[in-house]
């Protein structure tokens, strides 16, 4: 028997102007690179456990160097 898919994370809102909604995004779009600042290694361990392939944001903070090449770290 096939089990259901988890539950995911869903925000119900009302119909929003253009400028709100832009102004959404922005609250969105800074709230994501604060947690990867923040928490950007365990972030990324997590998801490659997962099988995600999605690249760290440029200012993500991580303790180890990642793998590839390592000209532009300086």
């Amino acid at each position: 028997m096939r089990r259901p898919p988890p539950p995911h994370a869903q925000i119900h809102l009302p119909p929003l102007d253009t400028s709100c909604a832009l102004i959404l995004v922005d609250v969105f779009e800074r709230t994501i690179a604060a947690i990867w600042r923040a928490h950007g290694d365990s972030m990324a361990d997590l998801q490659a456990l997962r099988g995600i392939e999605t690249p760290r944001p440029p200012d993500a903070s991580w303790e180890s160097v990642p793998d590839g090449p390592h000209d532009d770290c300086f």
